[in-house]
């Protein structure tokens, strides 16, 4: 049989320590990605986006899909929209705008 020193032949003894290495290994990635994820750059959402002019890709029934700040956003209006008009973004609710027909 093969000797290695340092562990011990007890099996019981050998998978705790081998758990307590496991959840070691665990808490050191929880602790890295703490320390080092925070200054990874955010998300733009709601007033962060700093976006106030979107177009209209896609529309029905006073809702559909506007394209702002390169990113495609659900939206609704009280106004009559077609793909391709320009709108004003007049406020952020969650990942819903809400806009309005802009004269642009």
């Amino acid at each position: 049989m093969i000797e290695v020193t340092g562990l011990p032949d007890d099996p019981v003894t050998f998978f705790i320590i081998m758990f307590v290495a496991g959840l070691a290994a665990v808490a050191a990635a929880k602790v890295y990605g703490l320390i080092f994820m925070r200054w990874k750059t955010p998300f733009r959402v709601g007033d962060a986006m700093n976006v106030q002019h979107a177009k209209v890709v896609e529309w029905a029934d006073g809702q559909g899909y506007v394209s702002a700040g390169g990113e495609l956003w659900r939206a609704t209006s009280k106004d009559d929209l077609t793909p391709g008009d320009p709108v004003a973004i007049l406020s952020v609710d969650g990942l819903l705008l809400k806009v309005k027909k802009d004269a642009r």
